[in-house]
Order: structure tokens, then C-alpha cells, then sequence
């Protein structure tokens, strides 16, 4: 038959040894968050620089379709007119399907970097 003591060393042991497996979930944990949030932030940043540099393209392509619109028509005010135009349009569309197209997939890209394994 085991001692008291014998017993209660058993006991210190096994919450020594749980503490230290809650410590190390809880660190694997803590990294696994990290790693998941770097790599969220980096795409997001390199999606914003090309983002910027794709609307910077989009202006001076504008500008230009504007510039030759207008020197067909005699009228360069009417050449900007007409692609403004065309952006509204294009921006209702856009605004109409964005919860199909734009938001539904940005959530699901997000879930599926936070909560699966790659």
C-alpha cells in the first residue's frame, strides 16, 4: 500500500507536469496567433501597395482616355464628363454585386487564414 507522502509526491508531479503542458498549448498558441496575424498584415499591405499603384495606373489611364475622347468631340470637358460617367456606372455595378463578389470572399479568406492549417 502507498504512503501519504508517496501518494501526495504522485500529485505535485501531475500538476507539475500539467502546468508545464498548459504553458507550452498556451505558448504553441500564442505563436500559431502571430504567425496567422503577420501573415494577414503582410497581405493586406502588399494588396494596399498594389492597390495604389493600380489606381495611380487607373488615373493617368482615365486621364488619357478623357484627353482622347475629348479631342475627337472638339470638347475636353466632355471627354471627362464621359469617363466620369462611365465610373458611375461602373460604380453602381460594382456597389450592387459587392456583397456576392467583393465581401463573402475578403470573410473567407480571413477565416481560412485564421482557422485552417495550410
Amino acid at each position: 500500500m502507498e504512503t501519504i507522502e508517496h501518494i501526495k509526491d504522485k500529485a505535485e508531479n501531475i500538476f507539475e507536469e500539467a502546468s508545464i503542458l498548459a504553458e507550452a498549448r498556451w505558448d504553441l498558441g500564442v505563436l500559431n496567433m502571430s504567425a496567422k496575424l503577420a501573415d494577414s498584415i503582410s497581405t493586406i499591405a502588399i494588396s494596399l501597395i498594389i492597390a495604389g499603384i493600380g489606381l495611380t495606373v487607373l488615373l493617368f489611364m482615365s486621364l488619357a482616355t478623357a484627353w482622347l475622347i475629348g479631342e475627337r468631340l472638339h470638347s475636353f470637358p466632355l471627354g471627362l464628363f464621359l469617363v466620369g460617367t462611365f465610373y458611375i456606372i461602373v460604380g453602381i455595378v460594382i456597389y450592387s454585386i459587392k456583397d456576392k463578389y467583393i465581401k463573402i470572399p475578403i470573410i473567407n479568406l480571413f477565416i481560412k487564414k485564421f482557422y485552417y492549417e495550410d
